[in-house]
């Protein structure tokens, strides 16, 4: 018979750590961080030196245990739960911090067990501000219980967000407790699936006795007019709007006289047609789908500085995240899946003379629509994302700057044009495509001719003042700026490419350079960097399910 020879344990967790651990200073610590010493010698009679530690300091390493996010779900393997079961003095400290019971998802499931719970967490909380969340499924049933838990801290709530589903007829819920007593709420999220309009006026009523509301996000599948306008839109200076049926009345914008941030995904237009554009003197920042990017037609909006447009639609099929060598797309505008038109929003910043500062495009769009929306931005943009549209040499080439030996700006870029883009290039000026552009993310494939992004971005990274004349002088911003015709052109400072790019050696290699010492007296004050976006996973088609929805006379 064959005898095995003992096994070796595996090695322990512990196995590489220092044969002596240092001993912690306590002293040291508390006078680092401006904490009194604390009292009395510290002997240890165990090799758990964190339970040295005073009080403050555990106390803001708790806090910096909480997962991050708005609104942490209530897990025993996270913190602040976890915390309470290391130790009774952990326990006892941990629910003696009120920082770390103020912020709360309820999933609500159980009565009995979810409201005893909800009370314990926010009784321990103390008296700091609230952000609290819930989701309750009403499934036509009162659930009046864990409301009345969440109002009773109601003067303390500070960010509250709802989800109801499934509240038709008669009324089934009250927020009385908190009418007149939320004047500490600064912003409100309401996202509502088949709720009634007769339910949702206990909502909109305590809206309006809050004095501090600043955003609203509002998503409502059944929403209308009469109940936005119940909101109080005039204290709003953000707002997010998403509706699955029906059009949004002008009433509803033009009650938004104070509104610096807005956020449309639905609906499709607004009706009816204004006859003059809607004035909102306030909105610097706008988000919306290229769906109803016909909006933008009655807008007039002077402030605007921040612009994204998104699609709903799936990615055109081709424009994944594939790292494999592929043949060069030198005629990638003649793409037939650009399906959105960018002249409503070049209109708006005509119309509006805004300057806009930030630009973030991922709806179905052609690389030639593309530039012609760059091109029409001016020379104020700093941030461009561009996410799911394909990018290829056309658009490259357009961003490429040629310098001179003595470090003038020649002109930028225009050979080898497409006749996509033939009468913009007879149109075209020796300005630059976006000179003062300093933020470059490229969250989709860049199929270009290798070396082509990389010598853009090289081109965009402007000689400094030390460069040298020919005869011995030098040429100063000043001199830049009056060969441009413009503003001495700005350095780019970040560039975001998707993992896998075969220009990502180089990019790299230029971002150390720029960081270098040495040759850092040659550049501008700002160095390069480069940042890798990770490839997204290819996700299995599912099969879609559905639901039959129920019908309220009430909407």
């Amino acid at each position: 018979m064959r005898v095995r020879s003992p096994r070796t344990p595996p090695p322990s967790s512990y196995s590489h750590a220092p044969h002596h651990t240092p001993d912690i200073d306590v002293y040291d610590i508390t006078s680092r961080i401006g904490l009194p010493h604390p009292e009395g010698p510290f002997e240890p009679k165990s090799l758990s030196y964190i339970s040295l530690l005073p009080p403050e300091i555990l106390s803001e390493i708790f806090i910096h245990c909480i997962p991050e996010g708005q609104f942490p779900l209530p897990y025993q393997t996270e913190a602040p739960l976890l915390l309470t079961h290391v130790s009774s003095l952990w326990r006892s400290l941990a629910m003696s911090i009120p920082d770390l019971w103020t912020s709360l998802h309820i999933n609500y499931k159980d009565p009995a067990e979810d409201i005893p719970a909800a009370n314990t967490w926010l009784s321990l909380s103390g008296d700091r501000p609230l952000c609290l969340s819930i989701a309750i499924d009403f499934s036509e049933q009162p659930q009046q219980g864990i409301l009345d838990a969440l109002c009773r801290h109601s003067k303390r709530w500070k960010h509250i967000r709802f989800e109801f589903r499934n509240l038709f007829c008669p009324p089934m819920y009250s927020l009385d407790m908190a009418l007149n007593n939320i004047g500490e709420l600064t912003t409100f999220e309401f996202y509502a699936r088949d709720i009634s309009t007769i339910n949702l006026a206990p909502i909109t009523n305590i809206l309006a006795s809050a004095p501090k509301l600043r955003e609203v996000t509002w998503v409502d599948d059944l929403a209308d007019t009469d109940t936005l306008l119940q909101l109080p839109l005039g204290r709003l200076t953000g707002l997010s709007l998403s509706m699955d049926h029906g059009t949004l009345d002008p009433q509803v914008l033009t009650a938004c006289y104070n509104l610096e941030h807005i956020r449309l995904t639905r609906p499709f237009s607004l009706t009816p047609h204004m006859q003059e554009p809607l004035f909102l003197p306030k909105l610097s920042s706008i988000n919306i789908s290229s769906a109803i990017a016909g909006v933008l037609d009655q807008l007039v909006l002077p402030a605007l500085r921040e612009v994204r447009i998104h699609g709903e639609t799936e990615r055109p099929q081709g424009i994944g995240h594939d790292a494999s060598p592929t043949p060069p797309h030198h005629h990638l505008a003649h793409s037939p899946t650009g399906t959105w038109d960018p002249t409503p929003l070049l209109a708006l910043v005509q119309r509006s003379a805004c300057m806009i500062t930030s630009l973030s495009v991922s709806p179905p769009l052609t690389e030639a629509a593309l530039l012609m929306c760059l091109r029409g931005m001016g020379t104020s943009l700093v941030s461009l994302c561009v996410e799911g549209i394909p990018v290829g040499d056309t658009l490259l080439q357009a961003m490429t700057c040629r310098w001179g030996q003595q470090g003038e700006l020649l002109s930028m870029y225009v050979d080898g044009f497409t006749e996509a883009t033939e009468a913009w290039r007879e149109n075209y000026d020796r300005r630059p495509l976006c000179p003062h552009l300093e933020e470059l993310i490229l969250d989709t494939r860049v199929g270009c001719t290798p070396g082509m992004l990389a010598s853009m971005v090289e081109s965009r990274i402007p000689r400094s003042e030390r460069l040298d004349h020919a005869d011995g002088g030098c040429v100063t911003s000043k001199d830049l700026a009056a060969r441009t015709g413009e503003d001495q052109m700005s350095s780019l400072k970040l560039i975001k490419v998707v993992d896998g790019h075969k220009d990502l050696q180089r990019l790299k290699a230029l971002s150390s350079l720029s960081n270098n010492p040495i040759h850092a007296a040659r550049r501008l004050n700002n160095p390069l960097t480069v940042s890798i976006i990770p490839r997204k996973a290819t996700k299995p088609h599912t099969r879609d399910y559905f639901f039959r929805r129920k019908l309220c006379a009430s909407r």
